[in-house]
Parts: C-alpha cells; sequence; structure tokens
C-alpha cells in the first residue's frame, strides 16, 4: 500500500502542492490528471524521495519513506517524463548497467532482461542512439522494471509518442497492474488514463479535486435522457437524478402520454475533466 498523507510542496510563497491525500493498494493502477502546472510531477517526485515535502508524509507499506529512503527506493521504479539514456549502449548493455546499481543477481539479470526486451519488442544489439523515439520509451519502461519493484511512478509514459506506441505503453501498464504492481502514473491524454486506470487523481493548483474509483465517479456523474410523446408532441428532457426520472415516467403515465425511449449516458473522462475543473471540488 502506497499512501500520501496531506502532501504540501512549498517553493518560497509559491503553494505547488497543497494537502494532497491519497492511496493505493497492491494491483491498483492510478491515474493523475491536471492541466500544466497543476503539481503532477512535484508530487510524483515526492513520491520517489526525489523532493522532500514542506509537510505531510509518504508511507509505503506503512512505513515512512524519507525515514528509510535506501530500503524503499529497491521497491519502486520511477520513469521521469524526460530520461536520459546511454547512446552508445545497446539495449541489454544498457539494462545490465541498472541491474547491477540495484543489485540484481547475474543469471536473474540477464533472464529478466530477456524477458522485458522480448515483452517489449525491442533489439537487444542495436545501439540506443538508433533507436527512435517510442523505442527509447519502452526501453525507459524496462530499466523501471529490471529490479522487479513492487511500486512503480510514471510520469507521462505516452508524452510525445507516436498513437500506436501510446496504446501500447498504455496496455503494458494496465497489465503491470494485473501482474500485482503498484502503479501510480501521469498523463494529459485522457483516453489513455480512462483505459489503464482503476482509481483516478484529479488536481488543480496543487489541490484534489478528486480521489477515488474512475468508475464511482462516472456513476456519479452519468445522465438520463427521456424521450417521450404526448398527443402530437414529441419531447426530450435530461436528468442527473433517476429520481427525477421516475417523477417525469409517472406524470407522462397520467397525462396518457408514450414514452419513446430511455438512455443513460456515462460521460467519458475528458467530460468529466472539463465539467471538475471549474475549480469546485466534488470530495464528499
Amino acid at each position: 500500500m502506497l499512501r500520501a498523507i496531506n502532501l504540501t510542496k512549498k517553493y518560497g510563497e509559491f503553494l505547488a502542492v497543497n494537502g494532497i491525500s491519497f492511496e493505493v493498494g497492491k494491483g491498483e493502477v492510478l491515474g493523475v490528471i491536471g492541466e500544466n502546472g497543476a503539481g503532477k510531477s512535484t508530487t510524483l517526485k515526492m513520491l520517489v524521495g526525489l523532493l522532500t515535502p514542506t509537510s505531510g508524509e509518504i508511507h509505503y507499506d506503512g512505513r515512512n519513506l524519507f525515514e528509510n529512503l535506501n530500503a524503499i527506493k529497491r521497491k519502486i521504479g520511477y520513469l521521469p517524463e524526460f530520461d536520459a539514456l546511454y547512446d552508445n549502449l545497446n539495449a541489454k548493455e544498457y539494462l545490465r548497467v541498472f541491474a547491477e546499481i540495484y543489485g540484481v543477481d547475474a543469471d536473474m539479470a540477464e533472464k529478466r532482461i530477456y524477458e522485458l526486451l522480448e515483452t517489449l519488442n525491442l533489439p537487444d544489439d542495436k545501439p540506443v542512439g538508433e533507436f527512435s523515439k517510442g523505442m527509447k520509451r519502452k526501453l525507459s519502461i524496462a530499466r523501471t522494471l529490471v529490479h522487479d519493484p513492487e511500486y512503480l511512478i510514471y510520469d507521462e509514459p505516452t508524452s510525445g509518442l507516436d498513437p500506436s506506441t501510446s496504446l501500447f505503453v498504455t496496455e503494458y501498464v494496465r497489465d503491470l497492474g494485473k501482474q500485482g504492481k503498484t502503479v501510480v502514473f501521469s498523463a494529459h491524454n485522457m483516453f489513455y488514463v480512462e483505459s489503464a486506470c482503476d482509481l483516478l487523481l484529479i488536481i488543480k493548483k496543487g489541490r484534489v479535486l478528486y480521489f477515488g474509483e474512475l468508475d464511482a465517479l462516472r456513476d456519479r456523474m452519468k445522465k438520463y435522457m427521456v424521450s417521450y410523446r404526448i398527443g402530437e408532441r414529441e419531447f426530450e428532457d435530461v436528468f442527473e437524478d433517476v429520481r427525477d426520472v421516475n417523477r417525469l415516467l409517472a406524470e407522462i403515465t397520467e397525462n396518457g402520454g408514450e414514452i419513446i425511449s430511455i438512455e443513460t449516458r456515462v460521460p467519458r473522462l475528458e467530460e468529466i475533466y472539463f465539467t471538475l475543473t471549474d475549480g469546485k471540488s466534488i470530495m464528499d
């Protein structure tokens, strides 16, 4: 279990992160969304110990991150938005470097590297400098996994990638959750977040607008469209509360009307996001 407890980060008088709290369990994937400057990257950097919170705590399996930094960091795979690679090495050599840094047994490292390169469709003998942007991003993801960490913190894993590679990475992130990894990732593209995550964290100006299950949020914001006929006239009404639908149905029946259709419309994440980012929190 990863828990962030009332995280705050100040730079001088500027409050970049303001009281963010959430928790993510084993096998869960948390998507973090927000506009540029919302505090996403700052939050993720605090989660991996690259930044120290001004206040608040981060716990991994009940242990305070900054009181057990070295031990906990070995359980984390971190992908920054921009990653520096060694262009003169091939993929296998590059991953061996990090396997050694993490103290992975040599035989286990070779097995792990082979599996990662195979799964991510990467050549093992081509210099990294000749890789495409998508291949480099997949190699960076392989680096985060070479020591088989329990926790994965990914900052914009699909940034700048073509649609095909973005979809591949998104599906891979989702599969990592199914394998039991705890995943936190940020993204601008709502489709990829919607495709991969179980939990959602929406941030605006350093504050939490929503944290919880994506499906619960979509259910909370669904609408009902009722088409009906009274006499020669046809009508269509939209409701957010099913009780209002029931009242309308009773009125239609009383007036001798006819119900044409009732549709439930579940909004896409992009619609939800733009509805919420008027600044109002829907946290209970």
